[in-house]
């Protein structure tokens, strides 16, 4: 049986969502149970007193963005319920931005959660997003809890900075559920597999605050890597790197500029991500290229 909570407040787009999910999913489900809410406090009601696969939750509702405050206390009290936020307002990179200022590192570290998480507009194809939530939840089944207990198990490893010990757990994940895109994409972060062209992809498709995160974390790989060739090692944190970095001779005042203005950046990308744009990706580059050509000035 795969449970359907479609939480919309228009009768009609309930319908529509229900025919695609029928669509979609067609004989892989062949037990599809759908149940319906029309408003926020009628989705929370029946969240706590059934288990659902999936919740498809409108932002509107009666309230600009009602469904959308509600998201933090969904997440919260379930962390495993995979979600599809659908917006006929907004465009994915608005929600995305608006989204951030709770799930600001779901894409770096931090907590995870072991879910698929989508957002899409009332017009786009589903196919995919439903497909993928429908493949995530029939392995969550199967492992048992083990996927949300791997996730946390990587994230103990990610806060004392044992990589290694984390990618492997990452690789466990994508063993139990092959595609599942939070541990694929930090399978390749901590490889160094990101790239600024990977990077500008995000923000051509308007996902800026994934593209920003993105940034950020190539910056930082970039800096350290640049620290480490100068001085035979790096350091955890680029202030320290920065630091170590002024209390040499190896480069001059102009490439140390260049490395602040690329460590103010990367704190930008992080933290304010919905504040950069494909604008900063590029100067970003132009300012690598110029810090990385004859340092010793």
């Amino acid at each position: 049986m795969f449970s359907v909570l479609i939480a919309d407040d228009d009768y009609e787009d309930r319908e529509l969502l229900k025919l695609e999910i029928q669509r979609a999913l067609g004989s892989a489900a062949p037990d599809l149970r759908f149940s319906e809410a029309a408003s926020v406090r009628q989705a929370l009601q029946l969240l706590t007193t059934r288990v659902f696969d999936l919740l498809t939750l409108d932002i509107e509702f009666d309230r600009l963005n009602e469904g959308l405050h509600a998201l933090p206390e969904i997440f919260e009290s379930y962390p495993t319920l995979n979600i599809i936020v659908i917006s006929g307002k907004l465009n994915k990179s608005e929600v995305s931005e608006q989204l951030f200022r709770f799930t600001k590192d779901n894409v770096l570290k931090g907590k995870r959660w072991a879910r698929h998480f989508d957002v899409l507009d009332k017009k786009d194809d589903k196919t995919d997003a439903l497909r993928h939530a429908f493949s995530f939840a029939v392995h969550q089944k199967e492992s048992a809890g083990k996927i949300r207990e791997l996730f946390l198990l990587a994230e103990s490893y990610l806060e004392k900075n044992m990589i290694d010990k984390c990618l492997d757990v990452y690789q466990r994940i994508q063993d139990l559920v092959p595609g599942e895109r939070e541990s694929s994409e930090n399978i390749r972060m901590f490889k160094g597999e990101i790239s600024a062209e990977y990077i500008e992809e995000f923000y051509n498709k308007g996902e800026r605050v994934a593209a920003s995160l993105l940034l950020g974390h190539y910056l930082e790989g970039r800096l350290k890597s640049f620290t480490g060739a100068l001085l035979g090692r790096s350091f955890p944190a680029l202030s320290d790197c920065l630091k170590a970095l002024e209390g040499t001779h190896l480069i001059g005042k102009f490439h140390k500029k260049l490395f602040q203005q690329l460590l103010r950046l990367r704190n930008k990308a992080i933290h304010h991500p919905a504040e950069t744009s494909k604008r900063d990706l590029t100067a970003s580059l132009r300012t690598l290229k110029s810090l990385e050509e004859r340092p010793h000035q």
